[in-house]
């Protein structure tokens, strides 16, 4: 098997490479080259989706499977599905949950009508147009199209700034400010589940072509809940200061990950993951505890660790309450 990862140097990229590369599939990696290596065995195209000939260092080369791990943008997409239409079997997205217009019974199923989630702002609306876009060449003939809804993605290695934000403060024995109490549910996947389940798919492509699947790990928690499960499998007592952003200035309309106060939304968010393993027997096995422990091992272990990173809003609401700054 022929397969072309879209992005791939990075977290879950690198992941399926390799388990590709273990199950004797041929892998190539189409990257910029800035946000990380190759991954060893595969082969490595430099390409920016950003620029009209991104795709150029492809030639009319074929592919059995594509994985779209870095569409940010529904013109990358649209670029993408003109420029292989023909040339692949089955093109994976890598979606969201944030497609999801929201609704309060909850988890959302695949059926749940697409929105997006306005708290996603940009981000939510270029996956919903992606999609839309995909599902057309799909009823066209283009090629077999698969798309995986993920929530918050956990795992050693995360470049996003999750476990690494509370690890980080919990050290430190920093406050960790927490937007409504920490009530609200989110729900979380781990990055080899996912690997698993994308390479599983590829195996099965005509029962996934033409299908929408959310890939989760069932159960949710709480971001108290969470930031309190981080503190335990570190064994240290979290400084946790419920907060109001609204009093403290610092509410935002939609998620920013490059200016949070928490990196998680004051708001529930939770998917329905049956689907997968009803149709195709795949099941996201890796729960709440066992995510952060095998984070905190990988993360144990890095000699310095990193600089906290500061944000705006953050420091604003820390300082509203008299506490020190990042």
């Amino acid at each position: 098997m022929k397969v072309l990862i879209l992005g791939g140097t990075r977290f879950v990229g690198r992941l399926v490479a390799r388990r590709l590369l273990d199950a004797g599939a041929a892998v190539t990696l189409l990257h910029r080259g800035v946000t990380g290596e190759g991954v060893p065995g595969a082969r490595s195209v430099t390409g920016d989706r950003s620029e009209p000939d991104g795709l150029a260092g492809l030639g009319q080369e074929r592919f059995d499977a594509v994985i779209d791990m870095s569409a940010y943008f529904s013109a990358w997409t649209a670029a993408t599905a003109q420029a292989l239409a023909g040339r692949i079997g089955q093109y994976v997205f890598i979606s969201s949950g944030a497609v999801y217009r929201p609704s309060p019974e909850l988890p959302w199923s695949e059926s749940t009508p697409l929105g997006p989630n306005p708290i996603w702002g940009g981000y939510g609306r270029e996956k919903v147009a992606s999609e839309e876009l995909l599902w057309e060449a799909h009823a066209v003939g283009s090629f077999r199209v698969t798309t995986f809804r993920l929530p918050f993605i956990l795992g050693p290695g995360n470049f996003a700034d999750r476990e690494s934000f509370v690890f980080g403060r919990l050290a430190q024995d920093r406050p960790i400010l927490l937007p409504g109490g920490g009530t609200a549910v989110n729900q979380f996947v781990y990055a080899d589940d996912v690997a698993r389940a994308l390479v599983a798919t590829l195996e099965r492509p005509t029962a996934a072509a033409g299908q929408a699947y959310n890939c989760t790990h069932q159960p949710v928690i709480t971001n108290r809940g969470w930031v309190e499960l981080c503190a335990e499998v570190l064994g240290v007592e979290p400084r946790i200061v419920p907060v109001d952003e609204d009093e403290l200035g610092v509410a935002a309309d939609i998620v920013d990950l490059t200016n949070i106060v928490f990196p998680y939304p004051a708001e529930h968010y939770a998917i329905d993951g049956a689907k997968l393993t009803r149709e195709l027997g795949i099941e996201m096995t890796t729960g709440n505890r066992r995510m952060i422990e095998e984070y905190a091992d990988w993360w144990e272990r890095l000699d310095p660790k990193p600089d906290l990173r500061s944000y705006e809003r953050e420091n604003t609401a820390l300082a509203a309450l008299g506490l020190p700054t990042v």
